[in-house]
C-alpha cells in the first residue's frame, strides 16, 4: 500500500489500482486490487468458512451501524475510527450464540451487556482520561428516564485535556439498542425491532467556565414513552464532555471531536 502525500484528483478504480481518501488520515490512500473473483469466492468450497465469517461480520457491522446511529447525538465526541471498536464489541457478543450454525450467529445483546459499557468510542482521548471523577447513572423506575450526577464537580482538577481550555460541559443520552440476527426470508441480518435509533433522546448541561469551584452535574433525560419491555432489546444511557477552548464576546464557541464520551450504563427494560 502507497500512501500519496501530495494533492491526486482520483477516486475510485483504475485498472488494478484504487485510490480513496481517508478521512481519518486525512491522506489519499492508493492500493492494488487483488484476490478472488466474485464467482470464485461464491462458489468455491475452500472458501466456505470465510463466507461464513464474512456473513457473521456482516451482522456485526449491522448491530454496530444502529448503535452509532442511536448515539448520533454525541457522535462529533467519537474517534473517526471507533466504528471497528464498536464491530468488535458485537463480535463479542456474537460469540454467545451457541445454538444457530456457524455463519448465521446473532448479536444478542442480553448475552453481554458488559462488552457494550467497554467500547472505546475515542480511543485518542478516553473518558476516563478526559473525565477524572465517577459519573453516577440512575434510572427512574419506569425506566423511562436517566439521570446523571456528578457531585462537586471541579473543572480545574476533574478534567484535562491536550490543551488550555475556556470552558466545558456534559451531555446525557439515553438510547436502545436491539439484536440483530439472521433472518433466512430475505437472507440478511436484521434487527429484532426496527427504528430504535430514532428514539434516542439528549440533554446538555450548561457550560461550566474552568475554574475552582465546584459545580454539582445533575442532568436527566428521558425517553418520549416507557422503554421496551419487549425480549431483544437492551436500554443505554451514554455520557458525553465537551471542551470549548476559546470564547467569542464570553460565549464558549464550539468545535467539533474537542472531548469523548462512553457508554456508563447499560440494562434490559
Amino acid at each position: 500500500m502507497a500512501i500519496i502525500n501530495g494533492p491526486f484528483n482520483f477516486n475510485g478504480s483504475f485498472g488494478k489500482m484504487r485510490c480513496y481518501f481517508d478521512p481519518a488520515t486525512g491522506k489519499w490512500i492508493l492500493a492494488k486490487n487483488g484476490g478472488f473473483t466474485r464467482e470464485q469466492y461464491n462458489t468455491l468450497p475452500s472458501l466456505k468458512v470465510t463466507r461464513e465469517n464474512t456473513n457473521e461480520f456482516s451482522g456485526c457491522s449491522i448491530w454496530a451501524s444502529k448503535l452509532k446511529e442511536s448515539l448520533s447525538y454525541i457522535g462529533h465526541l467519537m474517534h473517526p475510527r471507533c466504528f471497528n471498536n464498536i464491530v468488535s464489541a458485537g463480535k463479542l457478543i456474537q460469540r454467545h450464540d451457541t445454538t444457530s450454525h456457524h455463519g448465521f450467529s446473532g448479536i444478542e445483546v442480553s448475552k453481554d451487556l458488559q462488552a457494550i459499557i467497554d467500547i472505546d468510542f475515542n480511543v485518542q482521548y478516553p473518558f476516563k482520561s478526559v473525565v477524572r471523577k465517577t459519573c453516577v447513572i440512575s434510572f427512574s423506575s419506569d425506566k423511562k428516564t436517566a439521570t446523571l450526577n456528578i457531585p462537586g464537580f471541579v473543572p480545574t482538577e476533574d478534567a484535562c485535556w491536550v490543551s488550555k481550555y475556556y470552558a466545558v460541559r456534559f451531555y446525557i443520552v439515553i438510547a436502545q439498542t436491539s439484536n440483530v440476527v439472521y433472518n433466512p426470508v430475505t437472507n440478511k441480518y436484521e434487527p429484532v425491532v426496527s427504528g430504535l435509533e430514532l428514539l434516542s433522546r439528549k440533554v446538555v448541561g450548561l457550560w461550566m467556565v474552568n475554574n475552582s469551584v465546584p459545580t454539582d452535574v445533575d442532568l436527566s433525560v428521558s425517553l418520549d414513552d416507557p422503554a421496551f419491555s419487549i425480549p431483544g432489546t437492551a436500554v443505554i444511557a451514554a455520557v458525553g464532555v465537551e471542551f470549548s477552548t476559546s470564547s467569542l464576546n464570553g460565549e464558549p464557541c464550539v468545535m467539533p471531536h474537542c472531548g469523548s464520551m462512553k457508554i456508563v450504563a447499560c440494562f434490559i427494560p
